[in-house]
């Protein structure tokens, strides 16, 4: 395929479940197309803890001051009057104002990419318009595919849906563990189990129910004096969760590992003996389908996930983990002692995670989508 593709990212570089799509889209449209054929443009720069591998763009921007948004469209417009690309693909639903203000919707094919929280947020007058005017959406899970259409900003079936991916080579299970955990001042996963949650953690993430799990995990803790919470990521929600793992009597069972190295996430998750990201949906809430429980998977643990969103689809009839209602905290309780608690229930989980992983989130697959996405609306 030889057509010229304008990707505009609003971020690719932390590592936000966003960027990381981008990323993976990206590296497969610059496969699919040509590296020269795939010009790139981030409003977000590189900044101090992000993603440690180098990641080539042909140019961002300095961040979200009007003046960097001021360069970032002068920039979008000389590519797109200068370089004539085929299509343009936007990262976020945000960047549509672009198209709409400066009429970018010819010649050129416009592509979209919907996540989820974005969308059921509410959108700008100018968003929406551009939301409902470009040729193509593409969802990262038929959730929210199913919610733009059924609300009215997309035709029914117009929706093409391609999973998030997980890199299959870096995230699967590790045969043996280092001392990693002595760098992290956590427990060894060998003689504590983990109950591992992995992310954001901010007052603007709170819907991923890291509050809800502290006090599900006291409830744990009184029939299971071996296994410990492990909180991985930063954020300005830790001493908060801090002060209610001592409200529920468990702060010397819970732990912050602080922001995880690219290279060690797959450790974590393999070390986990089960994952947790049970989010709820709402206003500035919710997910579409989040890429650490699909990671958590690849590397063999058992998941548990909430039923209002998207997460909902990384569960496979309960083979690979566990899918709850967010608010049900007896079920979630009872969800993690079954795993805690039975060898057996722990060994088929994590079997069938693995095998969930391989067979429905693998790049390869999430190239194929593209590959037969692209073929048909370049007919």
């Amino acid at each position: 395929m030889n057509k010229k593709i304008l990707y505009l990212s609003p971020g690719c570089f932390d590592k936000g479940g966003i960027s990381r799509y981008n990323r993976y889209q990206i590296n497969t449209l610059k496969e699919i197309a040509g590296k020269e054929n795939v010009k790139v443009f981030s409003l977000l720069p590189p900044q101090e803890g992000d993603f440690e591998d180098h990641f080539d763009v042909t140019w961002h921007a300095w961040g979200i001051s009007k003046l960097s948004k001021l360069a970032y469209v002068y920039k979008v417009l000389f590519i797109f009057w200068y370089w004539k690309p085929d299509i343009i693909w936007l990262g976020h639903v945000n960047l549509t104002e672009i198209l709409v203000r400066f009429n970018l919707f010819s010649p050129a094919k416009t592509v979209l990419n919907v996540y989820g929280l974005e969308i059921w947020s509410g959108l700008r007058p100018k968003v929406e318009e551009g939301f409902k005017k470009v040729d193509y959406v593409v969802s990262d899970c038929h959730f929210t595919a199913k919610y733009i259409e059924e609300n009215g900003f997309r035709v029914k079936d117009s929706t093409e849906v391609i999973w998030d991916c997980v890199d299959l080579k870096k995230f699967a299970p590790l045969k043996s563990l280092d001392n990693f955990h002595i760098k992290y001042n956590i427990p060894d996963p060998k003689k504590n189990p983990w109950v591992l949650s992995l992310g954001r953690l901010s007052f603007s993430a709170a819907h991923k129910g890291y509050e809800r799990l502290i006090e599900v995990f006291s409830e744990v803790g009184k029939e299971d004096n071996r296994s410990v919470l492990i909180f991985a990521g930063k954020g300005d929600m830790i001493d908060h969760l801090k002060d209610l793992a001592k409200k529920f009597n468990v702060s010397e069972r819970v732990y912050f590992s602080g922001m995880v190295h690219e290279d060690d996430m797959p450790k974590f998750y393999s070390a986990a003996h089960v994952f947790s990201l049970v989010s709820d949906r709402g206003v500035g809430r919710g997910e579409g389908i989040p890429l650490t429980p699909l990671e958590a998977m690849a590397c063999g643990a058992p998941i548990i996930v909430g039923n209002q969103d998207g997460s909902q689809e990384a569960i496979f009839e309960s083979r690979n983990g566990y899918c709850i209602d967010p608010f049900d905290l007896n079920n979630h309780v009872n969800s993690l002692l079954n795993i805690l608690n039975s060898k057996e229930e722990f060994e088929d989980k994590s079997k069938n995670a693995i095998s969930v992983a391989n067979e429905h989130f693998s790049y390869r697959g999430f190239k194929q989508k593209h590959i037969t996405f692209l073929n048909e609306i370049n007919d």
